[in-house]
């Protein structure tokens, strides 16, 4: 069973985020305290979370729907601190009541979109700041929107359809390609990708590979020699122009790279694609 969304009701107490001072942790008497739920969510820094006698690793992406009854003790790496946004909230069923325990989702759960999580979450914030109307309403409906993602990430867990783990690897892995897609000619940083991510370089690239089918410099290469042919093909861009939108610097190496991958040079391979309609139209003739 979870909770039905439908009948459900979301109501928000308080929220604020921070990153967590050098002499900061969690201890029993914070749990005991906990009269609430609480969303937890970590978007920077290394530590570990204690639940129930359960060690968690805490990294970006995680996040901990914690609940009045449970015992969290946390700590940081000192030399990478944890930056955390927390919303006290309630969750109330079709008879005002709060949701019961069976229902929940387990916790933690790896969030599948980092970003996009610590982006509502900053908002929801934000918005419970300012008293203008309507913000209120907008703050617990962006919420309830990460909550319900939230089950559904858990839920995929449970079912072993995919890990946790696994669910935020192919959105990590998939928004890098995305950014490789729409900007061929802007490699992002792979260092800069995996320090967000909170993994090390070579695993980043590992698990790029893992879940894309190559590392994201092959992936790079054919992205941008897919986009190439559209050029070479669709504008009167010179070779030249086309290998410098495309972030080569030396354009002979473009066009070594470029007939690696087609068997012909760019200028070939343009010529070829000329040809065709001409050939095309002598043969309806």
């Amino acid at each position: 069973m979870a909770i039905d969304w439908s009948t459900s009701k979301v109501l928000l107490s308080s929220a604020g985020l921070t990153r967590c001072e050098p002499g900061w942790r969690l201890d029993e008497a914070w749990g005991r305290r906990l009269l609430d739920f609480d969303c937890w969510f970590v978007w920077a820094g290394r530590g570990t979370m204690q639940l129930d006698g359960v060690d968690h690793v805490l990294r970006p992406g995680v996040c901990f729907w914690m609940r009045p009854g449970h015992v969290y003790l946390a700590s940081q790496d000192l030399s990478d601190r944890l930056g955390v946004t927390f919303i006290h909230f309630d969750v109330l069923d079709a008879s005002g009541r709060r949701v019961r325990d069976d229902l929940l989702p387990p916790q933690p759960v790896d969030m599948p979109d980092v970003h996009c999580t610590d982006a509502m979450l900053r908002r929801v914030v934000t918005l419970m700041t300012r008293s203008r109307a309507g913000n209120a309403e907008l703050a617990t409906s962006l919420l309830a929107l990460v909550l319900r993602e939230y089950a559904w990430s858990a839920q995929l867990a449970a079912e072993g359809t995919v890990s946790g783990t696994q669910l935020r690897h192919m959105e990590l892995a998939q928004k890098l390609a995305s950014r490789i897609r729409e900007s061929p000619g802007m490699m992002p940083s792979i260092a800069h990708a995996a320090r967000q991510a909170g993994y090390s370089p070579d695993h980043f690239t590992r698990l790029f590979k893992t879940v894309i089918g190559q590392s994201p410099q092959d992936f790079a290469v054919r992205v941008r020699i897919d986009r190439a042919r559209q050029l070479l093909t669709e504008t009167s861009l010179s070779v030249g122009e086309i290998a410098q939108m495309l972030g080569y610097g030396d354009v002979f190496f473009f066009s070594r790279q470029f007939k690696l991958k087609n068997g012909q040079t760019p200028s070939g391979w343009r010529n070829a694609r000329a040809f065709e309609p001409q050939m095309n139209a002598d043969e309806r003739r």
